[in-house]
């Protein structure tokens, strides 16, 4: 009878003993099983699923790591790294959400948070980055490379209008376009190399082009004589103004043919830079659905897929897959520009 005491005493102890260890397991930090790993891929690899090479990932890592940084308490944080393949897949690919998470071993709603904070990052990035020349040498060497295209001076860029399939907003006619899809219409200045220097996401599918030239910074910095003596060039959808040069609708003379094969051969890179944007990013093209998300989130994930396409450029980073094309169909528009002074400006050109 004497030793039940301490009998008792010792099971006691043992069970607190139990006890503590099963609550510091349960309380031990989860490790997250890092399945996209850069590192352990070829540069190959990485540009087929995500568009971009190592060194070229670990520097988004290193600009917009701070950015998209979560801290959490009750897990370990999803790596960096993996955040940004995440969001670098689903614009590569344009499919959905769950089979990226499936892919990564993330959950859904985990994958809609780094979408979100990995598209601001890169919003952000890319308004600061993606703008027009800003000084009289920057000027001077974009004339020159498109001189030397076909031959068509002075100008700075090419303009044109691309629509974004998006599903069906709250307000579904407004962005119901003329092919009867619904879409984001948007607006873009490329250079010479296929560059991006200007855009403007802020529109539905059923505006036209010339409706959304007219509204924006871009043609009110022109009209205030920012840009000196520089052209655009723009299609037929768009008004014959002094800054921007349109075709010649009614060719009939030796002089006006070859100003219109200049001017297409000069304008063309901007259908070309929309076609390599969208093959590098399914999610911009109806070739991978429709973007499923609101239309603002859809200008904000247009406008990181247009930095990204920069990267792409400026590094020179070649897309081995077969290019999509689109091919509108334009409309003319009532509204004329300044046709008069256009018509001066442009008979200067045909030569």
């Amino acid at each position: 009878m004497r030793l039940l005491p301490y009998i008792n005493y010792f099971i006691e102890g043992e069970m607190a003993l139990l006890w503590a260890l099963e609550h510091d397991r349960l309380r031990r930090e989860r490790v997250f099983r890092d399945r996209l790993n850069p590192l352990e891929v070829s540069d190959d690899l990485l540009i087929h699923y995500y568009r971009l090479p190592r060194h070229e990932i670990l520097q988004l890592c290193e600009e917009i790591g701070p950015h998209i940084h979560r801290p959490t308490s009750r897990t370990r944080a999803i790596p960096i790294h993996t955040q940004i393949l995440v969001a670098l897949r689903f614009y590569a690919s344009g499919t959905f959400q769950n089979v990226v998470g499936d892919v990564a071993g993330i959950s859904q709603s985990s994958i809609s948070r780094i979408l979100n904070d990995v598209t601001e990052a890169l919003l952000n990035k890319a308004k600061r980055e993606i703008n027009m020349p800003q000084n009289l040498q920057e000027l001077m060497l974009i004339k020159q490379d498109f001189y030397g295209l076909s031959g068509f001076p002075s100008v700075i860029g090419a303009i044109d209008c691309t629509h974004i399939p998006i599903k069906a907003p709250a307000n579904a006619v407004v962005y119901l376009n003329r092919k009867r899809k619904y879409s984001l219409n948007v607006q873009v200045v490329a250079d010479s190399k296929m560059r991006i220097i200007s855009f403007c996401a802020s529109f539905p599918g059923s505006v036209h082009d010339s409706y959304i030239w007219r509204q924006s910074v871009l043609r009110q910095q022109f009209v205030e004589g920012q840009y000196g003596d520089s052209l655009l060039l723009g299609d037929s959808g768009y008004p014959l103004e002094p800054f921007l040069m349109t075709p010649v609708s009614q060719p009939t003379t030796d002089a006006h043919r070859a100003y219109n094969r200049s001017h297409s051969r000069t304008r063309v890179v901007v259908e070309q830079t929309f076609g390599v944007l969208k093959s590098r990013f399914r999610c911009l093209h109806g070739s991978g659905g429709s973007l499923q998300y609101d239309p603002v989130k859809c200008a904000k994930i247009a406008i990181a897929c247009m930095l990204l396409h920069n990267i792409c450029v400026s590094r020179r980073i070649q897309l081995n897959e077969p290019l999509v094309q689109e091919i509108e169909n334009m409309e003319n528009d009532a509204y004329r520009g300044n046709e008069v002074t256009g018509q001066a400006r442009r008979r200067g050109q045909v030569v």
